[in-house]
């Protein structure tokens, strides 16, 4: 079912590379055009996508947000979906082992850089209405052994996407959110080659590993959670508001 973003103008924060860029690109082939956003270095390097214009983008920056959306305002308007996807994902450390300065980081990017995306894309959405995904985690749902950092993070992610869920429906603005479990992007295979150095599984050992704790036997991928965005920013989630779809392979089940 091809065509269902005919027409709309779309904003993806953190564009430029993995699931963003990924989402982009679904987007895209269904109609979609608008700005893919991220850090200069890594948007300087992404594939070009034809409906979508490159743009620089600093989460950690409201002033950097804000210069992005009224580019958005000059050049659409209005819009129509918004993907706040950027977020990092710290090293894990026991409790007490946290270091704040990174733990304030984590907030910076993975919290307050979706606040300040929301502050900037409302306006240029109330007046036709809209949906914002946001990029969560199962870890939004769940606890996490030697996570902390990024587990409350994303807990505080899906509070935030609940209330703006309630304040904006009355300008027919939905607000939803997708929760990965585990994707192999690059950055998470980086991240299990290094544990492999210091003793942890290989890649190939990490991957079975990860897929032997779904019901589905394998992990979801970057195309799984495209697909989700896709559902939630369509009119086939037009009575959808204020939820996490889990895109898990059933990783986060209880």
């Amino acid at each position: 079912m091809q065509g269902l973003l005919n027409g709309y103008r779309a904003v993806v924060v953190g564009g430029g590379r993995g699931i963003g860029h990924t989402v982009a690109q679904r987007l895209s082939e269904h109609g979609a055009k608008g700005l893919m956003c991220d850090l200069p270095d890594v948007i300087d390097h992404a594939s070009q996508l034809s409906a979508f214009e490159k743009a620089e983008i600093d989460v950690s920056s409201e002033e950097s947000i804000a210069a992005a959306f009224d580019r958005a305002k000059r050049e659409f308007g209005t819009l129509d979906i918004v993907v706040a996807n950027a977020g990092i994902v710290p090293p894990w450390r026991r409790t007490e082992d946290v270091d704040l300065d990174e733990w304030d980081r984590v907030f910076s990017i993975n919290v307050r850089g979706v606040v300040a995306t929301l502050k900037y894309a409302v306006p240029l959405m109330k007046m036709r209405g809209g949906t914002i995904v946001v990029t969560a985690s199962i870890n939004g749902i769940t606890g996490a052994p030697l996570q902390s950092a990024y587990t409350s993070s994303k807990h505080a992610v899906l509070g935030l996407v609940r209330c703006a869920a309630l304040e904006l429906g009355q300008h027919d603005i939905r607000v939803n959110a997708v929760g990965p479990g585990p994707v192999l992007t690059d950055a998470l295979r980086e991240r299990i080659r290094f544990r492999s150095t210091e003793g942890g599984p290989t890649e190939e050992e990490a991957e079975k590993l990860l897929a032997g704790q779904t019901p589905l036997g394998r992990i979801a991928t970057e195309d799984d959670v495209a697909d989700g965005v896709l559902f939630l920013a369509s009119k086939l989630s037009a009575a959808i508001t204020g939820h996490l779809l889990p895109i898990d392979a059933g990783y986060g089940i209880n």
